[in-house]
């Protein structure tokens, strides 16, 4: 029996959607978390910072409780996170899975949970690359 050959996904790019209650406050915390304003406003209520190779949408929305985190891997997390205190925006102590992975967790005014973290490996199982 054959297996036919899987066509893989073609991403032209990558959005996380986040519900605010407040679109100006939180626009206003996004620059300081991001260190820099947003990269679009395409209509109202509507705000996209291009980070990485992914966008952050923040949209006037209902708020709900939510499981999942935007995680964001760093070059260099104390700096990071020293950045972030010194913009007024508070993080948990750096936590650490020896040689592995270090983090920290942040949250929104509205509560939206964040992950920063830094891969302390090169190996592959770990980051994915080759």
């Amino acid at each position: 029996m054959q297996t036919a050959k899987q066509e893989s996904i073609q991403v032209s790019d990558i959005i996380t959607k986040i519900a605010v209650s407040d679109l100006q406050k939180s626009k206003d915390w996004y620059s300081r978390l991001f260190g820099k304003g947003p990269d679009l406003e395409p209509f109202p209520g509507n705000v996209e910072y291009k980070i990485g190779g992914a966008w952050v949408q923040i949209h006037s929305g209902k708020v709900q409780p939510s499981s999942w985190n935007l995680e964001i891997e760093v070059r260099d997390l104390s700096r990071e996170r020293e950045r972030l205190r010194r913009s007024g925006i508070a993080a948990t102590e750096i936590a650490t899975a020896p040689n592995v992975i270090s983090w920290f967790d942040i949250k929104d005014p509205d509560g939206n949970g964040m992950r920063w973290f830094q891969v302390l490996t090169s190996e592959s199982k770990v980051t994915g690359r080759n």
